[in-house]
């Protein structure tokens, strides 16, 4: 059964609302969306010379973490977690595509856009090197390896570059898909990487010698467009026997790797990244195409999917057969991004709904479970993001940061102490 998740928006600048004296009373918006065609706008007054605020007959407003508020609307929680930094007006307007980020002795961050230019910022969030014109068209994707010195980028102009941190120099060029880069992976220590393509393959890389290993396909249908992909490693019980892992030419650390693919048809692959098998297939449940994965942080036999016609699903891969669970978010509004973190789910919907749910484990089996009855909203002043990126991984201090259009460029802290 499709479980539907209450979308609701908050005027963006509420706190700033709330933070300053008045004279006279004020106020700011709440949207719930009913349905499709109905939104129901609550108007949660603040009471002058800082008394407080008025939400109206039985409903409630208050602030209930450093960056958590929570509004009680005829009977209805919602959740709503400000911005810690807006570094939107920081650097040169752009629209961001494309973050990543990483902490090797010092944390330092990547952006992508969509004229092609790489952004990499030091632990301060300042500027540490730009190289203009990286690609000849939007950068897609943006991944740091682990070293820290060096960058992989994919774009719309079908290359996949790899780029040194420390001067700006493309040492490599992946070159070979025909059609759009829509994802890339990195195995182990970056020897070999994985890069997605709307021409339908994903492509094993090694990258000393810029050669393509491997083309993966979905053998039911070669040309099915690849939107996504994700590397999970399988448990040692899940592994039958163990091969001589050293007979395989430019591979590196691929035993074990398994890749899933989200596809334009809608359907998901998985892929034996060392045995080059498709070993499972996860139907077309929506018709509709899949736009963004994500696998469990914690499980990884489960996965999350993000689809065209605003559909979220849990899958388990092994009961490919039918999701664990589905929800329905703004209704024939695309979902543009999945984010797995510890304990919580990232997921952005159309022009302007950024939503965290917790991730919880289900008493009996274990499972983890989406926990949509209260959602948390990521205030982004109505602005798309393209792609989320965790730069914490301690569960009491996790921080996200979030880009997209108009030059969006957000620190989030996310409480874990969410009131039930």
């Amino acid at each position: 059964m499709v479980k539907n998740v209450t979308v609701a928006h908050i005027q963006h600048d509420f706190d700033a609302v709330l933070e300053e004296e008045h004279e006279n009373d004020d106020g700011f918006y709440i949207n719930v969306d009913k349905n499709l065609n109905e939104i129901k706008e609550y108007i949660i007054k603040v009471l002058a010379n800082k008394e407080g605020v008025d939400p109206g007959e039985k409903n409630n407003f208050e602030k209930v973490d450093s960056y958590l508020y929570m509004a009680q609307l005829d009977g209805q929680k919602f959740l709503f977690n400000t911005i810690k930094k807006d570094y939107s007006n920081m650097l040169e307007g752009a629209d961001y595509t494309a973050v990543d980020s990483i902490k090797v002795q010092t944390k330092r961050f990547v952006l992508g856009t969509t004229e092609g230019n790489i952004k990499v910022l030091n632990s301060n969030f300042s500027l540490e090197r730009e190289i203009n014109l990286a690609h000849a068209g939007e950068i897609t994707k943006l991944k740091f390896f682990p070293s820290g010195e060096a960058l992989i980028s994919g774009s719309q102009d079908m290359q996949v570059k790899i780029w040194s941190v420390k001067d700006g120099s493309n040492p490599r060029s992946l070159i070979g898909h025909k059609a759009t880069i829509t994802d890339i992976a990195i195995i182990d220590r970056g020897r070999n990487v994985l890069s997605a393509s709307l021409d339908g393959t994903i492509r094993l890389w090694e990258c000393g010698t810029a050669s393509t290993v491997h083309t993966f396909n979905r053998k039911e249908n070669p040309h099915d467009g690849v939107n996504s992909i994700a590397i999970f490693m399988r448990t040692e019980k899940q592994l039958l026997g163990v091969p001589d892992i050293n007979k395989r030419d430019l591979e590196f650390g691929t035993y074990g790797k398994h890749v899933i693919a989200g596809h334009v048809s809608g359907v998901i692959t998985v892929h034996d990244v060392f045995s080059k098998r498709q070993i499972t297939q996860l139907p077309s449940k929506f018709t509709s195409p899949c736009n963004s994965l994500a696998v469990d942080a914690d499980d990884p036999n489960y996965i999350y999917a993000g689809y065209e016609n605003g559909m979220l699903a849990q899958w388990d891969l092994r009961s490919p057969e039918h999701p664990v669970d589905e929800f329905s978010i703004n209704e024939g509004v695309r979902i543009n991004s999945v984010c797995s973190t510890e304990g919580a789910l990232l997921v952005s919907s159309g022009l302007d709904t950024s939503i965290k749910f917790d991730i919880t484990k289900d008493s009996e089996s274990q499972h983890p479970v989406i926990a949509f009855k209260a959602p948390i909203f990521l205030v982004s002043n109505d602005n798309e993001v393209n792609q989320f990126c965790c730069t914490s991984h301690s569960k009491s201090q996790k921080e996200v940061i979030a880009v997209g259009k108009h030059s969006f460029f957000a620190l989030y802290n996310l409480s874990s102490d969410v009131p039930i």
